[in-house]
């Protein structure tokens, strides 16, 4: 039959009435749905009393159901939820920084990810926080591959089967192209999205720091809040938190700085509902309480296309990476619609600059950026086959843009740069299609070698958290990152300093986003994660001695 409105909306009625009726045995329902002919379909559904749709809204435009993801959210109270992509880049190789563009990803996967946000919106409200992760869909085939040939094996099994391509000979239909989707061919691998498992807002390493009082504090993002967690004592061990803290619904990444031993100053990016405006997107910044246990309210600095009359570009901009110089001046930097990098800057006086273009060509959404010890700020971002990277001739100066960097392909999933002593800074990452941790040196007369050393590693995807070992090289520096198997590898200079070369070790559960890594008030390294279970879980250092192997989880 051909079905219009009316008769669907006739259908969807009888549905509520059967809701609304009292029940204490199996329920059943005739579910519409539309075939590619434009006929409609009667699926009956018999099935136990369940909550999945609360609300039914008819109007001249449309049918509006409601409910089913917020009650399973509160059925099921996980500690982890992971969706897609809220607002989809356009593609970069086409598209990007053009008035019209074509989104990246399937209108599908962005309707799905609205609904199950407003779903945690709610959620939220009863009083529940989970880690929150957003993982890209198709334009995951812009960047470096992040999976290597096992990863990318295992997951065309599951392709095959989503695609119907292990079908049986013979099946209830009567055919088996009923039972997949077709559109995806007999060859999964053609699909070169599959070949990554990318997050939409890369995480950082650097949310683990020293903080006022020299205790270590630990800053995320539980249910779209601010969560941080502070010793109780300088190199105590022993913490309190989460603190879960503020309104609106922010990223599950923060860009996390400050003055060494001074308040963290946190960026991130607000999502909410403004009447008139749709859904907005800006940049806002707060800082910690001198003490130490508290912060200030979250402030907008907007964002490089804020004032751009197409919501969907003012949406698109990128995670903030931030620094503070040698003389306090805040640097925020994202990636802007335009696919390049904007930078704000607040002076010595707090004031706020406008926002400022610094061009770029394409970079990811994963930077990076370092104070030296010469009081400037560097930028590092990964890009389709190098690293870009912005530097200050001198402190409080204009950037400049350094294309000389060869570091070879990166992963997508970020990058760390550390300060390794005389000038010189040292950038961790992967290598795009093998995983392998990579190390890239500066030469100490500034210039850069010609390629990446490899430093092995346990595969796997995600950033590398790194420390510097003094009097050590890149092979012998504190490194910790996201194994294969999901849990911690990390790699400990040996007692020796004759003795080069990494040591990678697993220890540990599953964890969410990124480790991070820190010195405690002791000089003691101090290894951190957010668990599955959303909690904080630290190992660290028996003594502040390069060659002390870590204490266990605590």
């Amino acid at each position: 039959m051909k079905a219009g409105l009316r008769d669907t909306r006739a259908l969807i009625d009888a549905r509520a009435r059967l809701m609304a009726r009292p029940t204490t045995r199996s329920v059943g329902w005739n579910l519409p749905y539309a075939q590619p002919n434009g006929r409609l379909m009667l699926r009956t559904v018999l099935r136990q009393e369940h909550a999945e749709c609360t609300s039914v809204e008819v109007t001249d435009t449309g049918i509006t159901l409601g409910g089913a993801l917020t009650a399973l959210l509160a059925h099921v109270r996980p500690t982890v939820v992971r969706t897609m992509d809220l607002d989809p880049d356009p593609d970069p190789e086409h598209d990007g920084g053009k008035e019209e563009y074509v989104c990246s990803d399937h209108v599908d996967h962005t309707a799905t990810t609205h609904f199950a946000l407003a779903a945690l919106t709610r959620h939220r409200e009863a009083g529940h926080t989970p880690v929150v992760e957003h993982y890209r869909a198709y334009a995951n085939r812009f960047w470096g591959y992040n999976l290597d040939s096992a990863a990318v094996t295992e997951k065309a099994e599951y392709l095959a089967t989503y695609a119907g391509l292990d079908a049986p000979q013979a099946c209830p239909h009567g055919t088996c192209e009923r039972c997949g989707d077709r559109q995806l061919g007999p060859n999964p691998f053609r699909s070169t999205h599959m070949r990554s498992a990318a997050y939409r807002y890369s995480p950082t390493t650097d949310w683990l720091r020293l903080g006022p009082d020299g205790r270590l504090n630990a800053f995320g993002v539980l249910a779209g809040r601010l969560a941080f967690w502070t010793e109780t004592a300088p190199a105590s061990g022993e913490r309190k938190g989460p603190f879960v803290l503020g309104d609106g619904w922010l990223a599950p990444t923060l860009a996390v700085t400050g003055v060494p031993g001074g308040p963290a100053e946190l960026v991130g990016l607000r999502r909410q509902s403004v009447v008139g405006s749709g859904v907005t997107v800006d940049v806002v910044h707060t800082v910690q309480d001198p003490d130490g246990n508290g912060f200030s309210g979250w402030r907008t600095l907007e964002n490089p296309d804020w004032s751009h009359g197409d919501g969907r570009r003012q949406r698109e901009v990128g995670v903030p990476s931030a620094a503070v110089d040698g003389m306090g001046r805040l640097h925020v930097f994202v990636r802007d619609f335009a696919q390049g990098i904007s930078l704000r800057r607040r002076d010595t006086t707090g004031a706020w600059a406008p926002w400022e273009d610094l061009g770029g060509s394409f970079p990811q959404d994963a930077g990076t950026a370092l104070t030296t010890e010469n009081g400037t700020v560097e930028l590092y971002v990964p890009g389709k086959n190098t690293v870009w990277r912005w530097y200050q001739p001198e402190p409080g100066g204009p950037f400049t843009l350094d294309d000389t960097l060869k570091t070879g392909r990166p992963a997508t999933g970020g990058i760390t740069a550390v300060d390794s002593g005389g000038g010189r800074t040292c950038l961790c990452y992967r290598e795009a299609g093998t995983q392998q941790v990579m190390a890239y040196r500066q030469h100490a007369d500034g210039r850069w070698p010609g390629s990446g050393a490899g430093l092995g590693g346990h595969v796997g995807t995600g950033a590398v958290a790194a420390l510097w070992a003094p009097e050590r090289g890149a092979r012998e520096a504190f490194l910790a990152h996201r194994g294969s198997r999901g849990r911690p590898v990390v790699s400990l200079p040996d007692r020796d300093k004759d003795i080069s070369g990494t040591h990678w070790r697993e220890s540990g559960d599953m964890f969410t986003h990124a480790l991070a890594m820190a010195r405690d008030a002791a000089g003691a390294v101090v290894l951190a994660v957010i668990g599955t279970d959303g909690r904080l879980h630290v190992r660290r250092q028996l003594s502040p001695a390069a060659g002390s192997p870590l204490g266990p989880w605590r």
